[in-house]
């Protein structure tokens, strides 16, 4: 039985500072060596279910998004960072149907201007269904 979700509360698992190296960037010496990625993300659930049993079944389990997270992107070996993080949202989305509302994902690249921490983008999604 799916739960009535109010459009205004939701719970959140956050995956902060995600860091891996991939292949990532549109310049020839991108395109051979990998590099530092961060990835952050929000993933936006209720936590109903597992408030009432404590079963990791009944939740996103971080572990496993931060997992596809990171082999999503080694194998997508994307030019672009907005590219990259649009197939984040999708294999999360796909990953997780029925239990997410929407995902917000970060892709910052921290090794490519000297004189910043990082340089990415962030995308925010959000899907049209109860959970």
């Amino acid at each position: 039985m799916q739960n009535e979700r109010n459009p205004k509360e939701h719970d959140t698992v956050i995956i902060n500072g995600l860091v891996f190296p991939c292949i990532i960037g549109m310049l020839p010496e991108e395109r051979v060596k990998e590099q530092r990625v961060i990835v952050n993300a929000e993933l936006y659930t209720s936590f109903d279910r597992i408030s009432e049993s404590d079963d990791i079944a009944h939740t996103v389990n971080y572990a496993e998004a931060a997992d596809l997270i990171v082999s999503e992107s080694v194998e997508c070996r994307a030019e672009t960072v907005e590219y990259l993080g649009s197939r984040l949202i999708k294999v999360l989305k796909d990953r997780f149907a029925g239990s997410l509302f929407g995902v917000s994902i970060e892709v910052l690249k921290p090794d490519i201007l000297s004189n910043v921490d990082s340089v990415g983008i962030r995308m925010t999604r959000m899907f049209e269904q109860d959970i």
